[in-house]
């Protein structure tokens, strides 16, 4: 089971926000929270938007594959290990820190979940359906358990799809499979092209027409806190 949260995930951002306005030293002592924890909600708002500030209910399960093929990047990079954790998907830099010791180890191996916490496995899928899964992964905040349990996929099909995607400069065509059945790549004309960018950049901007909306909320929600506590003081007085 994931573990239960002290701050659900407007609270952490309301909380992300009074850093930016008061520092982070007053927040600290405020509400009791570790500078390690707030550089956390930091990293997974800034490179997992929401739902990385939200509580996890399921044990997430990840190949043997996937942990080698990360731990093995980690070892190229320069970046800090949580930096690099959260980047990569995870909620946590211990997940990763275990991968690291387990795989010095000759000991890496891949998560067997519990019933209750099963995921999907990987099946076949065509380049319609991925474009499809990117383009909704996209407008729900590149959210990859939101994706694998409404398209029964496995987290590594779709986080590897997404890294394709953006690592092809957010060429569409980097989703197609040469193995399955796809229009042949002479039949791949401009206007396919032009027709799937313009479906992911859709998304993208609806995506931040959504952020803007919950930032317009969460704005009216902390001006409410603003005015209750002015008018709090000013009654004492």
């Amino acid at each position: 089971m994931g573990r239960k949260s002290k701050y659900s995930a407007e609270e952490k951002f309301l909380i992300l926000n009074e850093v930016l306005r008061n520092g982070i030293h007053k927040v600290i002592i405020k509400y009791k929270i570790s500078q390690k924890t707030i550089r956390r909600w930091s990293l997974l708002y800034k490179y997992q938007g929401m739902p990385g500030l939200q509580a996890s209910h399921h044990n997430q399960s990840y190949s043997k594959e996937f942990k080698n093929s990360l731990v093995e990047q980690y070892q190229q990079t320069d970046e800090a290990l949580d930096l690099f954790a959260i980047k990569h998907g995870l909620r946590f830099q211990r997940q990763l820190e275990q991968w690291i010791i387990r795989y010095n180890e000759s000991n890496l191996k891949a998560y067997t979940p519990r019933k209750r916490d099963s995921k999907m496995s990987g099946r076949k899928t065509d380049f319609e359906e991925r474009l499809t899964i990117i383009e909704e992964l996209i407008k729900h905040n590149v959210n990859y358990n939101w994706a694998v349990e409404k398209y029964h996929i496995s987290y590594q099909q779709v986080y590897g799809w997404y890294q394709k995607y953006r690592k092809s400069g957010n060429d569409p065509k980097s989703l197609r499979d040469r193995r399955g059945k796809a229009k042949p790549e002479e039949k791949w004309t401009e206007v396919d092209r032009l027709k799937t960018e313009n479906r992911l950049l859709r998304a993208q901007l609806e995506k931040q027409k959504i952020e803007i909306a919950f930032a317009k909320k969460l704005t009216e929600i902390r001006n409410r806190e603003v005015k209750k506590d002015s008018g709090t003081k000013r009654s004492k007085n």
